[in-house]
């Protein structure tokens, strides 16, 4: 007699899926789990570069206004300590221009321009023509043709930065009822290492 089995074996792809379902079922939910696990580590991870980038961008910001603002006030300080140099140098050059020794003139001229940072001075009558430059080519010259003219006739110490780190000084001389001349100073400010 034949006998009928109840557990048969169902042959082809049904026969499969009803044997190992369970195995079938745990695989797919693990490919799923790891689908979803690298591609949220992707956006992650993508996420963390973009706030890595931001962070980076707004350190890059705040140094370069930093370095701006620290720059600006270097270079408010050279105009200041330009501007105080001023004051003794105009009574140095008033004292010997009333007492027509531009010789001695020359000499804290030649001095000066031997200083770190000092490019450049020419000393003017009120006339406006130079009688002591560093420079000696520029001697007897009209001061109008280097410097410009309305500092023939400015009335205060003015420092003024004429490009990055270069600096014009222009110190009007006063007897006691007249102006005796204009000492024009070309300065060098040294390098500033913040931006680097």
């Amino acid at each position: 007699m034949t006998e009928i089995n109840p557990n048969q074996p169902e042959a082809g792809a049904l026969g499969i899926w009803h044997r190992h379902r369970l195995a079938i079922i745990i695989a797919a939910i693990g490919l799923v789990i790891i689908g979803w696990l690298y591609v949220s580590k992707g956006i992650a991870v993508r996420q963390a570069q973009d706030a890595a980038k931001q962070v980076q961008a707004d350190v890059t910001l705040q140094r370069a206004e930093w370095v701006k603002r620290a720059e600006a006030r270097q270079a408010e300080m050279v105009k200041q300590s330009l501007s105080q140099f001023g004051v003794p140098l105009a009574w140095a050059i008033r004292r010997e221009m009333m007492g027509g020794n531009l010789d001695q003139v020359d000499q804290y001229v030649t001095d000066l321009v031997k200083l770190d940072g000092f490019e450049g001075v020419a000393v003017a009558k009120a006339d406006g023509s130079i009688v002591v430059a560093s420079d000696r080519r520029h001697l007897g010259t009209a001061f109008g043709s280097l410097y410009a003219e309305r500092h023939l006739t400015a009335e205060q110490i003015t420092a003024e930065e004429t490009a990055p780190g270069q600096w014009l000084l222009v110190v009007p001389v006063m007897g006691l009822n007249a102006r005796l001349g204009t000492v024009a100073i070309e300065y060098q400010a040294p390098p500033s290492t913040l931006g680097e």
